[in-house]
């Protein structure tokens, strides 16, 4: 290091070039290493942004089958299409696949309709197996796996893939880019930054090159040319005169010093003489000058400029010359001293150092050279600063909502909990409703049957009775015309008893048969009658006896219709708790399905802390590496605070009924 330090011109200011191009070259490898986590960072936002986007729309598919507006199917088969007409960046596609496995949508129609479970890429890893499962379980995941395309044979470039989970249709929705995608962006960014760092480098170095060669190459041929007049070669021409800097102004005085010795060597003899006593003279001071500007020359040749002509020439001319060469030396030695401080602050990341001093020429680009790299250090750790001030604040404040959010999430699982409690309670009495109510419409319906069986005996016993009243208003008939042969009999045995009269004893056993014949017939018709008056009597009673019947006939008939009614009613309840059972049932496995999502959605609130936390670590380290610079505090960009989020209407949630959420643990989510 001190030889360097000690050494030449040209090896200090090397020294000088060579530490900025590997500082130059350090920042240029750290942006690089950032444009690359940047790349990546970004194509994850692009890939889960299209899927989410995907997601959104199958919602709304969905929505439109639970309002009745389509089927089923056809949702799906439109939302296939719409899935299939998805095309980003060129070549990326958007796939979709069963929970069992099955490829529904795909670019390559070769694998549509395929049961993909055991699928593996060129590392034997089970990838759709994985993503699906993964998706399942926890909403979404990021995986990679080495993909070769339609075309087995080509070589397996790795596939970064984001895969989101559809639960109402059982469905994992997915996208990937490939890493020659990034790896290409990445390395067309990496050539132009490489090749603006090597071109602002290569610009230094050959600035560097001509300011040192611009410097030593004059001062060294000067340095000869000195000597040349001191051997009194006087046919020399003199270069540099022209320059305006002081090596210009040396070069001009030793020009005077060639015209002078020209002069001198014209002269007579005479004047030859003295000349030559003055020339002694002169040598004796060329000596002592070249001694002088030797010692200084070569200490400057070597890189050391604390040297100065500290002799007295009796001859003005020289002494011109001396202070000529001591301020080019001085000018030298401050434009180089105030150059390698800056340089050297800048390699101790101390950026507040410039060239101060008033310079022309070389000297001149050189401090304006040097300052303008100072001043642009400043410019970049002052934006990092502020970056890092910007990044700090926005972790704050995403940290501080993330911690609420994870308390309310934890919050709202312990209330879906408890309603899941609820309703498994909940569905298990209406199943013990159901089942009873069940019970009790088939006793009703029992009853009904026997109500339907009492109505067809009274409907039968009614027609016997009006049976039985028929047959007995025959049998009045029946008797009324006995009744009438008795009394026509009695009349006839009447005739025959005068006609017996008449004959007199020829008559008497005629008389004797017609007395008893008009007897059996006034038996007869006394008989009659009385059967008649009994038939009659049992035709009253029967009639009597049918409107009774017809009247429980008709009750019956009523109370069937009221059984029939509240069968009917027991049936209905026990259909309708049914069906409430097995909504009640529907609803705890949805509840379920949230508890388990609010769990999910709990344990990514921790990661997203977690990940949060560590970018927060990361800003502080940025911000230990940035505060290792020192800065001027000129006035710069003010921060762009992050605006407050904007605060959005809190949810109406059920204050009434099972699924009632407690207001006071609610009142600030």
């Amino acid at each position: 290091m001190l030889k360097i330090v000690t050494g030449s011109i040209a090896r200090r200011m090397s020294a000088l070039l060579l530490l900025f191009v590997v500082g130059f070259a350090g920042l240029t490898a750290y942006q690089l290493t950032n444009i690359h986590n940047n790349l990546i960072d970004l194509k994850k936002a692009e890939i889960k942004s299209v899927i989410e986007t995907a997601v959104t729309m199958l919602g709304n598919y969905d929505a439109r089958v639970q309002a009745g507006e389509m089927t089923l199917d056809a949702a799906q088969t439109e939302a296939k299409a719409m899935l299939h007409a998805i095309n980003y960046s060129g070549d990326d596609y958007v796939f979709a696949v069963t929970h069992d496995y099955v490829m529904i949508v795909n670019a390559n129609p070769a694998v549509v309709d395929t049961n993909m479970r055991d699928r593996t890429d060129t590392n034997g890893k089970r990838f759709i197996e994985e993503y699906t499962d993964g998706a399942r379980t926890q909403g979404s995941i990021f995986t990679t796996f080495m993909f070769s395309g339609a075309n087995p044979d080509a070589p397996a470039i790795e596939k970064l893939t984001y895969v989101q989970n559809f639960a109402p249709w059982s469905w994992a929705i997915g996208t990937g880019v490939l890493q020659t995608d990034i790896d290409a962006i990445y390395q067309e960014n990496a050539l132009s930054s490489a090749l603006i760092a090597l071109g602002v480098i290569a610009v230094l170095m050959l600035a560097g090159w001509l300011i040192v060669r611009s410097l030593t190459k004059p001062i060294t041929a000067l340095n000869g040319q000195m000597a040349e007049l001191a051997d009194g070669k006087f046919d020399i021409t003199i270069q540099g005169t022209g320059r305006a800097d002081e090596i210009g102004a040396m070069a001009r005085a030793v020009d005077v010093f060639r015209d002078n010795g020209e002069k001198i060597a014209h002269m007579t003899q005479a004047e030859a003489a003295r000349i030559l006593r003055d020339e002694e003279t002169r040598k004796e001071m060329m000596t002592e000058l070249q001694s002088a500007f030797g010692s200084v020359v070569d200490a400057a040749a070597e890189g050391d400029f604390s040297q100065r002509v500290t002799a007295d020439f009796p001859d003005p001319e020289l002494n011109a010359l001396a202070s000529s060469v001591n301020s080019l030396v001085k000018t030298v030695d401050t434009g180089l001293a105030e150059t390698s401080q800056v340089l050297s602050a800048l390699a101790n990341a101390d950026l507040t150092k410039r060239v101060e001093g008033l310079y022309e020429g070389a000297f001149g680009r050189l401090k304006d050279d040097t300052n303008a790299v100072a001043i642009k250090f400043s410019d970049i750790v002052g934006r990092l600063r502020d970056t890092s001030g910007q990044l700090k604040l926005a972790t704050g404040e995403i940290l501080s909502g993330a911690n609420d959010l994870s308390e309310r999430t934890t919050k709202q699982a312990a209330t879906i909990e408890e309603t899941s409690a609820a309703m498994e309670q909940l569905a298990a009495t209406v199943t013990q409703n159901s089942t009873r109510a069940k019970s009790a419409s088939d006793n009703a319906i029992a009853s009904t049957r026997s109500a339907e069986e009492g109505g067809v005996v009274m409907a039968e016993a009614t027609q016997a009775m009006e049976r039985i009243a028929t047959s007995s208003s025959k049998i009045s008939n029946i008797i009324g015309m006995i009744d009438d042969i008795a009394f026509q009999t009695n009349l006839l045995a009447l005739n025959a008893s005068v006609e017996a009269a008449r004959a007199g004893e020829a008559g008497k056993g005629f008389a004797v048969v017609a007395v008893e014949v008009r007897r059996l017939a006034q038996s007869s018709a006394q008989a009659s009658t009385e059967v008649k008056a009994l038939i009659e009597q049992s035709a009253l009673e029967v009639r009597g006896g049918t409107r009774l019947v017809a009247d429980a006939a008709a009750k019956l008939d009523e109370m069937l219709d009221g059984v029939r009614a509240n069968s009917e009613l027991l049936e209905g309840i026990a259909r309708d708790s049914s069906e409430q059972a097995s909504a009640i049932q529907e609803v705890g496995v949805a509840v379920r399905q949230m508890d388990e999502m609010t769990q999910h959605n709990a344990a990514l609130v921790e990661e997203i802390n977690a990940s949060i936390e560590q970018t927060e670590g990361q800003a502080i380290q940025l911000d230990g590496i940035v505060e290792i610079f020192s800065v001027h505090q000129a006035p710069a960009e003010p921060l762009r605070h992050a605006a407050p989020p904007r605060r959005k209407a809190a949810p109406a949630y059920r204050a009434q009924g099972n699924t009632a959420i407690k207001m006071d643990d609610w009142e600030s989510f």
